[in-house]
């Protein structure tokens, strides 16, 4: 986000002005002006993508205590709640900041989520030591790996003709065998 903010804050990152009447006038954003854009967006969307599957694990870690008997209605709660205050943050993202960023311009526009990343991110720090942190029973890199070296030695393997010996059935379940009627459920 600091690195898209500085697209914003400093003139050497992006074309200078131009007259939107005159559109022959306006100069093209240079190679290393794009290549900064692309590389702060990257950024975000790996940061996005690291923060958004994790915060939710995270969050019913806090209150997933064995020893709670009313665990499950607070686990719904806490996904009731988290998905509820997504769609808030979203929703004042769509109107709040755009307001900012057509009212008060871009440095302003991209200074404030910047300064709200700074404000959770030192929230998160600070009340680091109150979390709940789940043990690591086993390195994810280590799985990762197993499965990349198994399907390269099955990479040659042939897949068989038939389908229904590809079919995984419970054994207590109402069905044995799927039919085409319901060839895409779920049976339990």
């Amino acid at each position: 986000m600091i690195l898209l903010w500085s697209t914003t804050m400093f003139p050497n990152t992006k074309p200078p002005p131009c007259d939107i009447r005159l559109p022959h006038s306006c100069k093209s954003p240079t190679f290393s002006q794009n290549t900064l854009l692309f590389w702060a967006f990257a950024f975000m969307s790996i940061g996005a993508g690291g923060v958004r599957p994790c915060s939710l694990a995270f969050g019913a870690d806090q209150i997933d205590s064995k020893d709670n008997a009313k665990r499950g209605r607070l686990l719904e709660s806490f996904f009731g709640w988290f998905y509820a205050t997504s769609i808030m943050a979203v929703m004042i993202a769509l109107t709040g900041i755009v307001y900012i960023q057509e009212h008060y311009g871009w440095r302003i526009g991209f200074g404030v989520p910047v300064i709200l990343m700074f404000f959770s991110t030192f929230i998160f720090v600070v009340a680091y030591p109150l979390y709940y942190n789940m043990k690591v029973e086993k390195s994810l890199f280590t799985s990762l790996c197993q499965v990349i070296s198994v399907a390269w030695k099955n990479r040659k393997l042939e897949l068989p003709n038939s389908v229904d010996a590809s079919w995984y059935n419970k054994t207590d379940a109402n069905v044995t065998k799927p039919t085409d009627k319901l060839r895409y459920s779920i049976y339990t």
